[in-house]
Order: C-alpha cells, then structure tokens, then sequence
C-alpha cells in the first residue's frame, strides 16, 4: 500500500512500473537481484526498486525488498533518509528521488558541517534500532545541492531484534562498528593516520575487517601475479 502520493494511483503506478520492466529507458541500474527505475512523470519523480528473478529466485528478492521497506519505516522521519511511500501492490519499493551526487562524485572537506550531520544522522538511526551495513559504498551516501547528506539503500540493513535473539544482536552490534568505520573511512579518504582525537573513539577495526583485508592482499600479491604471470608466459 502507498501513502501521501496524491498526484498518480497505486494501480497506475503498478502498471507503469509493469510496462518498463524489460527496457532500460528508465533504469537506474539492474542486476540478478533485482530493478532499480526512475519515475518521472506528472512534475514528480520516484526511484522504483522491483524484484526479479525466477520462481526460486524472485520471491526471495521480494523478501528482501520487504525487508528494506521494515527498515524505512523505522527510520521515516529523519531528514538524512528518504521518504518511502510503501510498496505498490505489495511488490515494489516506492522511495522519495533525491537530487545529488555520490560523496565519491563530490566529496565534501573533511572538517565540514557534512560529516558532522552524516554521524548525527548515523547515531539516530541506530537509536531507532537499524544499522546500515553497508554505508562503506560511496553510492549509498549522497550529498545534496546544499551539501546535505543523505543515506540510501537499506537492501542488507539489520534491524535490532529484542529479547533473547544473540546471533542477530551479534550482527547488529557488527553492523553498527561498520558504519562508523564507513563514516571514519569517508571523512578521512582512507587515511586513519590523520585521525583525530575525538573521532578515535569511533573507528575500531573489527577481525572480520582486518581478515578481509588480509585476504584481500593476499589476492592481489599472489594471486593475481601468479595470473599475470602464466598469462605473460602463454
């Protein structure tokens, strides 16, 4: 169901979004998972996220995509997030278009009133219970024409379950120590050198982290030697 959309119906939209599954005219972007369109009709525009897939497949991505709608709705309200206005027929993530750019297409100073408001904006949200995940992808922070910042895709977000549930409180607890890194990483471009004292607090490198890199190198040292090396022989 869709909500505060007065300009178009949720059956029209359903069908409008139904007609331009198979083009790209209007993709944002695509992949096994699912569809990310652009709606821009009526003097509004709209970002559509649609789930694809087989019969196997796609209810899981819909799943998913429900998954992402739980979490917008904890998080409506906060002026860093997108406005969602539901899921047209229960299968369609319907979000708010936001004008701006990546904070890799325009990164802001380090010292600017951006990361100041990104790490309020990253602590309410785990106020309200919800930990991004993933804020690490410079394409889920955007930053407005006024040098806002905005927080988008919430597809592996995890959202804080209460009572007894340990292996999800373990991811949650994982989960927020990423964002902060991410936040950290961002504001710093990657060099932690420079670190000050008050932001020491809040980057702490997690094993998992630490063993991805690790990993990670030993890829590009050996592995990828090693390739271009047979490849150079051949």
């Amino acid at each position: 169901m869709l909500k505060n959309l007065d300009f178009i119906s949720e059956g029209e939209l359903t069908n409008w979004v139904n007609s331009h599954l198979d083009s790209d005219e209007f993709a944002l972007s695509a992949g096994y998972q699912g569809k990310t369109l652009l709606f821009n009709e009526h003097q509004h525009k709209l970002v559509i996220k649609a789930p694809l897939g087989n019969f196997i497949t796609r209810p899981i991505n819909l799943a998913l995509l429900r998954h992402e709608h739980k979490v917008y709705q904890k998080l409506q309200g906060m002026t860093s997030i997108p406005i969602c206005y539901g899921m047209a027929n229960n299968e369609f993530l319907v979000i708010e278009f936001i004008e701006g750019q990546t904070i890799r297409q325009k990164r802001p100073p380090t010292n600017s009133e951006y990361f100041k408001k990104l790490l309020i904006a990253v602590k309410e949200m785990h106020q309200r219970k919800v930990a991004h995940f993933d804020l690490k992808r410079s394409e889920n922070l955007l930053v407005t024409d006024n040098d806002e910042p905005k927080i988008i895709d919430f597809g592996v977000s995890i959202i804080r379950k209460p009572g007894l549930h340990w292996f999800n409180q373990y991811l949650y607890k994982l989960a927020m120590q990423f964002d902060y890194n991410a936040w950290a990483r961002h504001k710093y471009y990657k060099q932690m050198d420079f670190l000050s004292d008050e932001d020491k607090p809040y980057y702490q490198k997690t094993k998992i982290e630490i063993a991805s890199k690790k990993i990670k190198r030993f890829y590009k040292d050996r592995f990828l030697k090693l390739f271009q090396s047979l490849k150079s022989f051949k």
